[in-house]
């Protein structure tokens, strides 16, 4: 024997419910089967939404017509594509139950309540109504076939609505039904699930109950161990249990085998996982359970059995995680509790009397505080309970006020395979540490089966995200939101979408989840599309570029790793960088605007970023592409210090700079440089040395100096009574006059074997910015045509300095520059 339990996805429509009578043929083919089937997908759910506008005093006739027309489009349907299926004969069986809902529901609206038994006889009508239909199918299929109706077989007592099964008296119901009790015994015996036989008492007159959250699975273990089944078959809408909600975690891995004490864990802590009450009998007889996709029945599906299995010789110490919401973390704390005998039994013994479950219990080792968690709606029925139990105690002062933190989830990982596994635990804290997650409280099972901590509810998923990473070594995400896409943004992007499937191989998952440009903005959480028109998706998208709603989109949906990637030249945007990782995301940037200002928003940057566990990345202030800022950093961790700096920061003044050496005339070598737009449009910017300066303060900065832009001293490089105002034409037109002034200083370096550059200084805690005369032994002597070299005398690089040189300028340089920043928020071992 076989028990198949089928849902409400499998029943779905005619299409999912000839797919599912197919695999009840195939397994019916070998053995036989016993055959549990839920209501229509959404009739449930139709159900109680009549009865609560029943309760409301509201006409229910639209609500059984809509429930009834359901079900006749499924028969219809299946009459048009099943040869032998009778709809009009199925439709005349289960019109009954429509009046009678009809009749239940009048007498609620009459009398504004539902009384127990009203509600189980209204809540079991879909599974009643399913039945006939399946059976119809599969007797158009020649299968023999017997309905089996559960009010007359599932027999159960105690809470009607949520009844406790009577084993012996069901088993002994089911008893010609078992394997070889009688000869010519039907192939197919088919149960509506959900539905019991209810007495107040064991062997007592029945009415219909109802079994509960899961009913319908519940029904088929009961099935099962009454029937002496080798296997019960749960058949969903998913190819098996996973690691992790895959609603949640996208790469969560499909699990193959389980034991039964890890699928009750990860049930009872939300996961979607077969109920406890579901697993029970199966494990009491030893009845493998199966979880399979009745919409890919080629799927192996995950077995849940006693092990151990042969899948788990490679396996980690944590088979799955899983995360229950809406729950409120209780405590009741106070000096009196120290050293008192009975509190904890108090404490429990009012909760229990109130009705409710305790989901997890945690004390301080101080005897100081006793917590725990329930679901959320029970918890103000919980404090009241407690309030009422230990008045006198917090009248008199022994006792503090009864604590109830609201909106909280608990995160648990659970496998057999942590017992006595060291380091566990501590790998689940880190992974929440990582991602600023707090831990309200912390317990763990004295199976070692499971660890759980309480979190704020809105850091439910991010943690069960980051947990997942940490143990299932799935791939590192990188969720990127780039403000700006010209020059270096565009080419950034399209570094990302090229080397999207090589970092995917190496575990590394970046996406951009956000562009945003002067012409538009879009935003996705799961990534854009960067293989098409991006740049016409943004222009065509109709947003307004808008860095509050990314930050409030980064705050909704709590991606695990956001980089705020800000490409642009604004002077504006930088003083939002506070704001930007406060919302919890890291920032890269070649924008040298925030590190240039004030020292003391220099300071509170960095602040912030470690208050928020966020990195602030700027390697392309200074070289563009060149490794300076961390090769400045890694220097004096290591405990180095700068003694003196020398630095050619500028491409385009490298290129007019170096062109003096060959005998151009200065204003012939500005006018070139400008006509290869190695300069700004306007040239001045260069000249002047701004830029350069803006470079020393941040190299100065790292280096630990207290310094503003205004204490830099910037030497012009032209003379005193030379006019650069003006147009960028007028400008341009008067240059020629300065050249016989550098002429002349060419001509006296050359005597002195010397060059001329145009750089920055940084001696005796003094920056600045001008023209510097080097000889031939200087690293700067042979640095031109738009080369940057940078020369780093310390401690420890002396008397040969660290030179950094190189062509740092350019768009496709300065991306990469900023996409190894990027990486960094990773960690990342290549090992190709």
């Amino acid at each position: 024997m076989l028990t198949l339990k089928f849902g409400g996805t499998s029943m779905g429509n005619a299409r999912r419910i000839l797919d599912s009578t197919e695999i009840m043929v195939g397994r019916a083919s070998s053995d036989r089967i016993s055959v549990i089937v839920s209501a229509v997908a959404g009739v449930s759910n139709a159900l109680q939404a009549a009865i609560d506008n029943a309760v409301a005093g509201n006409s229910s006739a639209a609500a059984i017509d809509g429930i009834r027309r359901t079900h006749r489009e499924i028969c219809e349907e299946l009459r048009s594509t099943l040869g032998g299926f009778d709809s009009e004969r199925v439709m005349n069986e289960i019109e009954p139950n429509f009046k009678e809902l009809g009749r239940l529901l009048d007498g609620v609206t009459t009398f504004g309540e539902c009384p127990k038994s009203i509600h189980c006889r209204i809540m079991g009508m879909g599974e009643l109504c399913c039945v006939p239909i399946v059976n119809a199918v599969l007797i158009a299929k020649k299968q023999s076939v017997v309905v089996l109706d559960s009010r007359k077989f599932i027999f159960t007592t105690g809470d009607q609505k949520e009844g406790d099964p009577d084993y012996a008296r069901t088993a002994a119901a089911l008893s010609p039904y078992r394997d070889g009790a009688e000869p010519n015994q039907a192939r197919v015996l088919l149960f509506p699930g959900f539905v019991s036989a209810w007495s107040k008492n064991s062997g007592g007159e029945t009415a219909m109950g109802l079994l509960g959250r899961n009913g319908s699975d519940f029904s088929a273990s009961i099935v099962a161990a009454a029937l002496g089944s080798k296997k019960c078959e749960f058949w969903t809408d998913v190819d098996g249990i996973y690691t992790a909600d895959p609603r949640v975690v996208q790469d969560a891995i499909l699990v193959d085998d389980m034991t039964y004490e890890e699928a009750m864990e990860l049930s009872f802590f939300g996961s979607k996982v077969l109920h406890p009450k579901t697993l029970a009998p199966l494990a009491a007889k030893g009845i493998e359970a199966w979880s399979l996709n009745s919409q890919n029945p080629a799927a192996r599906g995950t077995r849940i059995g006693r092990g151990p299995f042969e899948s788990e010789k490679n396996a980690g110490p944590v088979r799955g995680i899983s995360c229950l919401k809406k729950t409120s973390l209780i405590s009741v704390s106070g000096s009196g509790m120290k050293g008192k005998t009975g509190i904890a039994s108090r404490i429990f013994a009012a909760v229990s009397r109130a009705g409710i479950s305790m989901l997890l219990i945690t004390q301080s080792s101080s005897e100081y505080t006793i917590s725990f968690c329930v679901k959320q709606s029970q918890s103000a029925k919980a404090r009241d309970a407690l309030n009422q139990e230990f008045a006198l105690e917090i009248r008199d002062g022994l006792l503090n006020k009864i604590a109830v933190e609201e909106d909280t989830a608990i995160v648990s990982i659970i496998g057999d395979n942590m017992k006595m596994n060291c380091g566990v635990a501590g790998k689940f804290l880190d992974s929440l540490s990582s991602r600023g997650i707090n831990i309200r409280a912390i317990a763990q099972g004295s199976s070692e089966r499971s660890i759980s901590v309480v979190v704020g509810g809105e850091f439910g998923d991010t943690a069960v995200r980051s947990a997942h990473l940490f143990f299932f070594n799935t791939a590192q995400p990188i969720e990127v939101f780039a403000f700006g896409a010209g020059t270096i943004g565009g080419a950034l992007i399209e570094q990302i979408r090229d080397q999207h499937e090589k970092l995917l191989a190496q575990n590394v998952d970046i996406k951009v989840c956000a562009i945003s440009t002067l012409e538009g903005m879009i935003i996705d959480a799961n990534g854009i599309d960067l293989s098409g028109d991006w740049r016409e998706a943004v222009r065509k998208s109709g947003k307004t570029t808008n860095l509050d709603e990314i930050i409030e989109f980064v705050k909704s949906t709590k991606p695990l790793n956001p980089v705020f990637v800000d490409c642009t030249a604004s002077y504006d945007l930088p003083e939002r960088y506070l704001d930007i990782l406060r919302a919890g995301m890291s920032i890269a940037t070649p924008n040298k605007r925030a590190n240039s200002m004030s020292m003391e928003f220099y300071k509170k940057l960095r602040t912030v970023a470690n208050e928020s566990h966020r990195r602030f990345l700027y390697e392309t202030n200074v070289g563009a592409g060149l490794p300076i800022i961390d090769t400045l950093q890694n220097l004096f961790k290591s405990g180095d210090t700068l003694t003196g700096f020398n630095g050619i920061m500028s491409g385009s003044l490298s290129y007019i700079f170096g062109k003096l050496d060959e005998g151009k005339k200065f204003s012939e070598a500005v006018k070139e440089a400008k006509e290869l737009r190695y300069t700004e449009p306007d040239p001045r910017d260069d000249l002047k040395g701004t830029d350069v300066a803006r470079k020393a303060l941040i190299i100065a900065r790292e280096s630990g100096m207290s310094i503003e832009l205004d204490d830099i001293k910037m030497n012009s490089i032209f003379p005193a009574d030379f006019d650069i105002g003006g147009t960028v034409d007028e400008f341009m037109a008067r240059l020629p006059e300065v050249d016989a002034y550098f002429d002349a200083k060419m001509a006296e370096l050359r005597k002195e074997g010397k060059v001329l550059r145009m750089g920055a200084s940084i001696r005796d805690g003094k920056v600045s910015v001008g023209m510097l005369e080097v000889g031939a032994d200087d690293p700067l002597y042979g640095v031109k045509g738009g080369e940057n070299a940078f020369v780093f005398e310390t401690a420890r690089y002396t008397p040969i300095p660290l030179t950094v040189r190189g062509y740092g300028a350019g768009a496709g340089v300065t991306a990469a520059g900023v996409f190894g920043d990027i990486m960094r928020t990773v960690s990342f071992n290549p090992t190709k």
